[in-house]
């Protein structure tokens, strides 16, 4: 599977909202039309999937990921956003020991 993550723009590596799957991508540009804040532009190469031109603005609402008829996109929240996940065992024995 080949995974790009595609930013422009600057301090790109500690922020990549979106990444896109190149295989599926069919450069639709539907998920550019459908961002609410102009996070995708289109690419200037003909058949490239969209830029994430401003990666800090993105809300992370995923109507980009809805809206691709391929599922060619893969939100990543920010790690503060992300749900975690605790064996029930090993919750019990944090709890018993404090």
């Amino acid at each position: 599977m080949n995974i790009e993550n595609i930013c422009a723009g600057p301090d790109i590596a500690s922020i990549e909202p979106i990444s896109f799957n190149t295989e599926r991508c069919i450069a639709c540009n539907r998920c550019a039309d459908v961002c609410q804040v102009d996070v995708l532009v289109p690419s200037l190469e003909k058949g490239k999937p969209p830029l994430v031109l401003f990666p800090g603005e993105c809300w992370y609402c995923g109507c980009c990921v809805m809206e691709c008829p391929t599922h060619a996109i893969q939100l990543r929240h920010p790690l503060m956003n992300q749900a975690h996940f605790r064996l029930k065992k090993e919750l019990e024995d944090t709890l018993e020991s404090e």
